[in-house]
């Protein structure tokens, strides 16, 4: 039977628990009721992350003061095909994805690293879609062009945070609030930065407090 790790590190050079995000993350066991921190040392890590329903309570944790030095990344588009040559769309692009409830965060980087190829449909391109409900993200930094931050559903908290992309790059339906996060546009063009998707008009959005904007060309 499996012995329960509260703690888990995570090492792309192969000094830890794992190499893989992923590989730490699947040895949770399902339906957990306790903390588990998954310590993510500095690196690199290129891989496509998911944490499903069944694995509440997880902690990704980078190193102290060091956001920018431990990445979470992947370039998947939504005009990308999957293995049955079925286009990706928006909700799978993301190059991590959480639906599972009281995740937390902090000093780590989520990247979509793609380059759309043309112009239309199908650019988007997620770091982080996260679902669930209750998930804290602290000093974490979310980079991406179209579509960034898939807030999804549920209610979060961003403190301190740096999200940066073109256009829309925090949208869905979460009633989350943003707190002194510097939302970053890399757009030439003046465009809209957040896009939250209402299914009526009484409908609470995301709440944005003590925000900078910054605009870099």
């Amino acid at each position: 039977m499996y012995a329960i790790r509260h703690v888990i590190v995570v090492d792309t050079n192969g000094g830890g628990n794992f190499s893989t995000v992923q590989g730490a993350i699947d040895m949770v066991p399902e339906h957990n009721t306790q903390r588990i921190k998954i310590y993510i040392l500095p690196g690199t890590y290129r891989e496509k992350i998911y944490i499903p329903i069944t694995k509440p309570y997880i902690s990704f944790i980078g190193q102290m003061n060091h956001t920018s030095r431990t990445i979470l990344t992947w370039h998947d588009l939504a005009s990308d095909k999957n293995q049955y040559g079925i286009a990706l769309e928006t909700y799978n692009s993301a190059s991590v994805t959480i639906e599972s409830d009281y995740f937390c965060a902090t000093r780590i980087t989520f990247e979509n690293s793609a380059v759309p190829v043309r112009r239309g449909q199908g650019n988007q391109v997620v770091a982080l879609r996260i679902a669930g409900d209750k998930a804290m993200f602290y000093k974490a930094r979310f980079l991406g062009k179209q579509d960034t931050l898939l807030d999804e559903s549920g209610t979060h908290f961003f403190y301190k945070c740096f999200i940066q992309g073109r256009v829309d790059f925090v949208f869905g339906r979460a009633r989350s609030l943003y707190k002194e996060c510097h939302l970053n546009s890399i757009a030439k063009r003046s465009g809209a930065i957040a896009a939250h998707h209402r299914d009526s008009p009484d409908d609470l959005s995301n709440v944005f407090i003590h925000f900078p904007v910054g605009k870099q060309g």
